[in-house]
């Protein structure tokens, strides 16, 4: 499978932890990594619940392996691998990283920083697939369809926008697949992801039972190529399942 990425359009919209429990749901599939190439406000390793001792920017100045900077993680029935980063403005080299770790596992899904800095742009070029985040909300939606311009600009494959905090907007799913194209996963606002969030855990391993994980999984069955169907659901399905 290719090297995916997960960006989104400005800050705040849940994309840290999109990568992370959707990492989590595709390790059914295969071996994955999930890796920050976020270097401006990296978090990935927090969701996890650890703090890393050796990074990607350790790899990239040639003071670690890349052995060395992957962690190992077994958290409840997923096993799956993490690349954590730190503050850095060291990017140069992340191409040949995310190859190497491309001909190691299934696939490899990379948290990249949000907004079109070179910071963001640089990964994403790096990428063989983008996948964009964002809110159901106006401001949300247009900052996504900026970032879409600059996919469509660079040439990399889009592979759907992510809808989060989804709390039964229908009218957003429609502006999205007019706007910025296909929706491949909608993802409900909900208590159990606040939850996990105070625990330290990602919440498809904390509550693998609630709705909002059963959405994690099926929009990592979409992903890896699975027909499974995407409906709308209103705010009253929403309220009733959250």
């Amino acid at each position: 499978m290719p090297v995916i990425g997960i960006c989104s359009g400005k800050g705040g919209v849940g994309k840290t932890t999109v990568s992370a429990n959707l990492s989590a749901s595709l390790s059914n599939f295969g071996s994955v990594i999930a890796v920050d190439g976020d270097i401006v406000l990296p978090n990935l390793h927090a969701l996890f619940g650890f703090e890393p001792a050796t990074t990607l920017q350790d790899v990239l100045i040639g003071k670690a392996s890349l052995r060395d900077a992957i962690y190992h993680l077994r958290i409840k029935d997923f096993s799956i691998d993490v690349l954590p980063s730190r503050s850095s403005e060291k990017i140069d080299g992340f191409d040949d990283v995310l190859r190497e770790l491309d001909s190691i596992y299934d696939l490899v899904l990379v948290d990249i920083a949000a907004g079109l800095n070179v910071y963001a742009i640089t990964p994403m070029m790096s990428c063989d697939k983008l996948y964009l985040v964002l809110n159901p909300e106006e401001t949300s939606i247009m900052d996504a369809w900026r970032v879409k311009k600059v996919i469509d600009k660079i040439g990399v494959e889009f592979g759907g926008a992510i809808i989060n905090r989804y709390r039964g907007e229908k009218w957003a799913v429609a502006i999205v697949e007019k706007r910025i194209g296909s929706v491949v996963g909608i993802i409900r606002d909900s208590r159990a992801i606040k939850k996990s969030w105070e625990k330290g855990q990602i919440v498809t391993a904390l509550k693998p039972e609630a709705k909002v994980s059963e959405e994690f999984y099926e929009l990592a069955r979409r992903i890896i190529g699975e027909n499974v169907k995407l409906k709308p659901y209103g705010k009253l399905k929403y309220l009733l399942r959250l």
